[in-house]
C-alpha cells in the first residue's frame, strides 16, 4: 500500500504543479488534434523532476498517465453533451467465484433519465451476477428502482459502489437467504414503527431516550421514524458484530434515509446518528472503499459535530449527565483513527500522523487488564459490565465495581418508571376522553378509586368533571346511579412476576394473588385491599363466563359466521406479526450502552497498519 500511496502522491502533486503554471495536457503541443500523444517540451519535464525532486522518467509518465485521463474525462463529457449517455464509474465490492474475480473498477454509459432498474441490469449484464443480487451505493445512499438516476444526484462520471457476495453455485443460496434477510428485517422494522407511532403494543415498544437515560416524549409521526431509523440502526450493529459487512451496510444506509426525516433538534438530543454514521464509515473500510467515497469525511465530520454537542469538547457535558467519560471514549477513538485513515488515503500525511497518534493515545486508556477483568468478573458480572466499568474508573476495580451498581439502580428506577407508565398507559385506553376531548387523567382516577368509589362511577365522573378531582367528587354526589356503572375494561395487562411476588409474598396464594391483579389493572395495593376484604378468595369473574358462552353461541350459529371468520382473520394477522416481531427483536442488545462495548480489537489492527505506513513514508 505504501508503493501505491507514493505513486498517488506524487501524481497529486504534479497535477497541483500543472494547475498552477495553467498547463492543460488535453491541448496542443502536448496533445495532438485527433488526441494522440504530442511532445512535452524537455526543459517543463526538467523543471517539474527539480522542484518536485522526482526523476525525469517518472515526471514523464505520470504526464502521460495525466494526459490519457484528461482526454478521457473530455470524451466523456462531450459525449454526454451530444448524446446524453453518461458515464459513471462501477466499483465491485465481492467476487464472482473463487476462479474468476469481478474486475474491481468498471465503467458503464447510461442515461441518467434512466431508472435505477435500469442501471442496476446494465451493471448486472455487465459483470454476470443477477441484479437481484446487487446493491448500488451512491454518495452514501442506496440507489432505489423505481427513481430516476437524476433524481437521485447521480451524475456524470459519478462513481459508486456495487456491493455484491459471492456467487459461486455452492453459495447462490446462501446469499439469495441474506438479501430475503434483509427485506424481512425491513419489513419488521417498519411494523414496529407504526405500532410505535399508534402506541398499539407495549410488548415491543422501542424506549427512546436522552442521554442520562431518561425517555423522550415524542409526537406520534415522529416517534414512528425514529423508531424505524433505531431499529434498523441496531440490526444492522447485529450483523456488524457477526462481520456480515454488505448486510450491516445496507441496513444501516435504510437507517440513515429514516434518520434523515427526522428534526435536527430531535437528533441533537441523542447521539444515535453519530455513531450510525460512525458505522457506517466503518463499513466503509472493512469493505476498503475508503479512499474511494468522500461521504465518508463528511460522515465523520457530522459524527464529531455531533459528539460535541452531546458530550461536550471536553467531555463536560457528559461529567454533568452521566458523572464520567471512560466508556464514551472509545467512540472518539474510533472516530479519530478512522479520520486519521481518511486523511492519509486523502494524502494529507501530517493530519493522518496527527490523528492516528490521537487514537493511540485513547486506545491506550481504554485498554482493559485482562485479570482486573477476571477479577470483576467473578464478582458476578458479566463481560460488558466489567469491560465498560473498569473502562469507566480507569482500570479501578473497586470505583468499577461501584460505577457498575450505580448504573444498575439507575436503570432499575428508570425501568420501574417505564413500567409505571406502560401500566398507566393501557389503563388510560380504557377510560375514554373528558368533555373536552382530553385523556382522563389516570392519577386522578386512581385518587377516585382508592376512595372507595367504583371504576366506572370514577372514570365517568372525570370525564365530565374534565378531570377536576373537586368537581367529580360533586358530580358523584349528584349522580349516586353512577355508583353501579362497571368498572373499565382494561385490555392487555400484563401481570409481571414483580407483581406477583409482591402481593403473595404478604400469605396470599399466587393464583389469587393473579386474579386480584388482573381485577384491578395490575394495581398491587388495590389487589392487596381486594384479597383482605374477599378473605383471600377471588371469584371468575362473571363477565368472563358470559363472554365465554356468548363465544360458544356465536361459534354455533350460522349467522354469526363472517363476523367470527373476521375474528379468526384478526386473531390469526396478529398472532403472525406478533412472531415476526418476537423473531426481529430476539437478537437485539437488552442494554442500552451496548454500542459503547468495542472490544477495539478490530481498531488497534488497524491502526498498527496504518500507523506502519505514516512512519514508513518519513516526513513528507
Amino acid at each position: 500500500m505504501a508503493e501505491n500511496y507514493t505513486k498517488e502522491l506524487n501524481q497529486k502533486n504534479v497535477r497541483e504543479k500543472l494547475n498552477s503554471e495553467k498547463i492543460k495536457l488535453w491541448l496542443p503541443p502536448y496533445t495532438t488534434e485527433n488526441g494522440e500523444k504530442g511532445d512535452i517540451p524537455k526543459d517543463l519535464i526538467d523543471r517539474f523532476s527539480k522542484d518536485l525532486k522526482l526523476p525525469q522518467d517518472e515526471i514523464t509518465d505520470i504526464l502521460e498517465s495525466l494526459r490519457i485521463h484528461a482526454i478521457q474525462k473530455l470524451q466523456e463529457r462531450n459525449k454526454f453533451q451530444e448524446s446524453g449517455l453518461a458515464t459513471i464509474k462501477v466499483k465491485i465490492s465481492g467476487q464472482k467465484s473463487k476462479e474468476e474475480k469481478i474486475p474491481g473498477l468498471t465503467s458503464v454509459e447510461i442515461s441518467l433519465d434512466s431508472k435505477g432498474q435500469n442501471f442496476r441490469k446494465t451493471i448486472s449484464d455487465r459483470i454476470g451476477i443477477p441484479q437481484d443480487q446487487l446493491k448500488i451505493i451512491c454518495q452514501g445512499k442506496v440507489v432505489g428502482n423505481e427513481t430516476t438516476l437524476k433524481e437521485q444526484n447521480v451524475k456524470n462520471s459519478s462513481q459508486v459502489l456495487v456491493l455484491c457476495l459471492s456467487v459461486s453455485e455452492s453459495e447462490a443460496a446462501k446469499q439469495q437467504g441474506e438479501i430475503t434477510k434483509f427485506m424481512t428485517t425491513k419489513k419488521a422494522a417498519e411494523l414496529l414503527s407504526t405500532k410505535a407511532g399508534k402506541d398499539e403494543d407495549d410488548d415491543f415498544e422501542i424506549q427512546i431516550a436522552d442521554q442520562s437515560g431518561r425517555p423522550l416524549q415524542l409526537p406520534s409521526e415522529e416517534k414512528k421514524a425514529l423508531t424505524l431509523a433505531m431499529t434498523l440502526h441496531e440490526k444492522g450493529r447485529v450483523a456488524l458484530k457477526k462481520k456480515e459487512i454488505a448486510q450491516a451496510l445496507l441496513l444501516l444506509l435504510e437507517a440513515d434515509k429514516e434518520f434523515s426525516k427526522c428534526r435536527a433538534d430531535i437528533l441533537n438530543a441523542v447521539d444515535n446518528y453519530a455513531v450510525l454514521c460512525l458505522d457506517i464509515v466503518w463499513c466503509y473500510l472493512c469493505l476498503k472503499n475508503v479512499e474511494d467515497l468522500p461521504d465518508a469525511e463528511k460522515r465523520l465530520n457530522m459524527s464529531e459535530d455531533c459528539f460535541i454537542r452531546s458530550y461536550g469538547s471536553n467531555f463536560e457535558r457528559l461529567n454533568a449527565v452521566k458523572g464520567g467519560s471512560g466508556t464514551e471514549l472509545a467512540l472518539f477513538m474510533r472516530l479519530h483513527l478512522l479520520q486519521g485513515i481518511v486523511a492519509f488515503h486523502q494524502h494529507r500525511l501530517q493530519d493522518a500522523r496527527r490523528l492516528l497518534s490521537k487514537a493511540e493515545f485513547e486506545l491506550q486508556h481504554l485498554v482493559v487488564d485482562s485479570e482486573k477483568l477476571t477479577q470483576v468478573m467473578t464478582m458476578g458480572f458479566n463481560e460488558r459490565e466489567a469491560r465498560l466499568g473498569l473502562r469507566a474508573s480507569a482500570g479501578h476495580i473497586e470505583q468499577a465495581v461501584q460505577h457498575i451498581m450505580q448504573r444498575k439502580e439507575e436503570k432499575k428506577g428508570i425501568s420501574k418508571k417505564i413500567k409505571e407508565e406502560r401500566r398507566k398507559k393501557r389503563i388510560q385506553k380504557s377510560l375514554g376522553l373528558t368533555a373536552n376531548k382530553d385523556k382522563v387523567n389516570v392519577d386522578s382516577y386512581e385518587m377516585l378509586t382508592n376512595m372507595g368509589f367504583g371504576g366506572g362511577a370514577a372514570a365517568e365522573a372525570l370525564r365530565q368533571a374534565n378531570n377536576d378531582v373537586s368537581q367529580a367528587l360533586e358530580v358523584l354526589e349528584k349522580h349516586p346511579e353512577f355508583l353501579s356503572l362497571p368498572d373499565p375494561e382494561h385490555k392487555n395487562i400484563t401481570i409481571t412476576d414483580e407483581m406477583l411476588a409482591q402481593v403473595y409474598s404478604l400469605g396470599f396464594d399466587p393464583e389469587m394473588a393473579r386474579e386480584a391483579l388482573k381485577l384491578h389493572a395490575g394495581s398491587i395495593q388495590k389487589a392487596i385491599d381486594e384479597l383482605i376484604r374477599s378473605g383471600g378468595i377471588i371469584a371468575t369473574s362473571s363477565r368472563s363466563s358470559s363472554e365465554g358462552s356468548d363465544s360458544s353461541s356465536a361459534d354455533s350459529s350460522p349467522e354469526a359466521g363472517p363476523s367470527n371468520i373476521n375474528k379468526s382473520e384478526e386473531k390469526k394477522r396478529k398472532k403472525e406479526e406478533k412472531e415476526v416481531l418476537q423473531d426481529f427483536m430476539s437478537d437485539l442488545p437488552e442494554d442500552e450502552e451496548d454500542y459503547l462495548d468495542l472490544t477495539l480489537t478490530e481498531e488497534e489492527q488497524f491502526l498498527k497498519e496504518y500507523k506502519s505506513l505514516v512512519d514508513s513514508l518519513g516526513d513528507r
